[in-house]
């Protein structure tokens, strides 16, 4: 009894860190694309990478800092592995940059929701994940809200089909690195971030004279360390999009956006997919299974009959001698 309270307490707390991340990341995420839309429209500030540089100094001092308190035990990790590591997420970030630049809204968002499948199906092969059929209808639901709340008209060419694609797949190949990295090494959200904040902020302060011709620039820069090492690259994928879903609701509450009934039902239903597709990823407390050591009691015999004649201990029945003469004659 006492273990499966543990159990269940591990459980618990298993549940509760994992909620806890994806919930600091979302607003986080959120928070920052509100302010930053303050700032480009409200003091015309037009340097969205310089910005997402000062947030990777930023955090690679804050973790540094962490790291000199104790509280953050730094780890080494091949050089090679961080400049992937750097080069896919800023890869990803840049090519869906340049898709929404060449291609209308409507067909960037279409690239966006691609990422679900093709992730699904990159974990298949790669990570030896399974999907059952409840969770592929809960990412169906998810689909197709975001789709009803975000894509309008769909127009494109084959410079933006080439860059739409070019983002699934840097994407893809950026989160299932992050997934292997950790497991394989043994790593914590933080502990990646610590290795790469300072490369990718190096990696973007000298492209910051070729991104900031983008009048679009970059809105965010997010990183997925702590989700995808907690869950799995497809469930920061439905936790990107309630990021969306909320950046939606901001604009209606703080920017005076608009209200269109379409939008909402699709945001609302969106919502419900991932309420769905959170109960269904939710782990299970697993049955407690006994040692193979330890003693397993052996219930005690029967008590014998009221009608029934039990022989003292060493002594035969007079049932039991009669039956023993009868086989011994048998075989004389």
């Amino acid at each position: 009894m006492e273990r499966q309270i543990q159990a269940f307490q591990a459980h618990i707390m298993s549940n509760m860190k994992t909620v806890l991340v994806i919930t600091i990341n979302i607003a986080g995420v959120v928070g920052i694309v509100v302010l930053m839309k303050q700032l480009f429209q409200t003091y015309e500030f037009n340097y969205p990478v310089f910005l997402v540089v000062l947030h990777q100094l930023t955090t690679a001092f804050v973790l540094w800092l962490m790291t000199t308190q104790g509280l953050l035990e730094p780890k080494a990790l091949d050089k090679r592995i961080i400049l992937q590591l750097a080069l896919g997420e800023i890869g990803s970030i840049v090519f869906s940059n340049w898709s929404l630049m060449h291609n209308s809204v409507g067909m960037y968002q279409i690239f966006k929701l691609l990422n679900i499948p093709f992730m699904c199906v990159v974990e298949t092969f790669m990570l030896k994940s399974t999907f059952s059929n409840t969770i592929k209808l809960s990412l169906v639901v998810i689909l197709g809200g975001i789709a009803m709340a975000t894509v309008t008209d769909v127009q494109y060419n084959s410079v933006g089909l080439m860059h739409g694609l070019s983002a699934v797949l840097a994407t893809s190949f950026y989160q299932v690195l992050v997934k292997r990295t950790t497991k394989d090494k043994d790593l914590s959200g933080l502990q990646l971030s610590y290795c790469t904040a300072l490369p990718k902020a190096g990696i973007l302060a000298v492209l910051v004279p070729v991104l900031e011709k983008n009048p679009g620039g970059l809105l965010a820069f997010d990183s997925p360390a702590m989700i995808i090492q907690s869950t799995t690259p497809v469930t920061f994928q439905v936790v990107g999009h309630a990021k969306t879903c909320l950046i939606i609701l901001s604009g209606f509450i703080f920017f005076q956006q608009p209200f269109v009934a379409k939008n909402v039902t699709g945001v609302l239903v969106a919502l419900a997919g991932m309420i769905w597709y959170s109960y269904l990823k939710m782990p299970q407390p697993k049955p407690e299974v006994a040692p193979d050591d330890e003693e397993i009691p052996v219930p005690p015999p029967p008590p014998p009959r009221e009608d029934e004649c039990v022989a003292p201990l060493g002594q035969e029945s007079e049932g039991q001698g009669a039956v023993q003469r009868h086989m011994k004659d048998m075989k004389e």
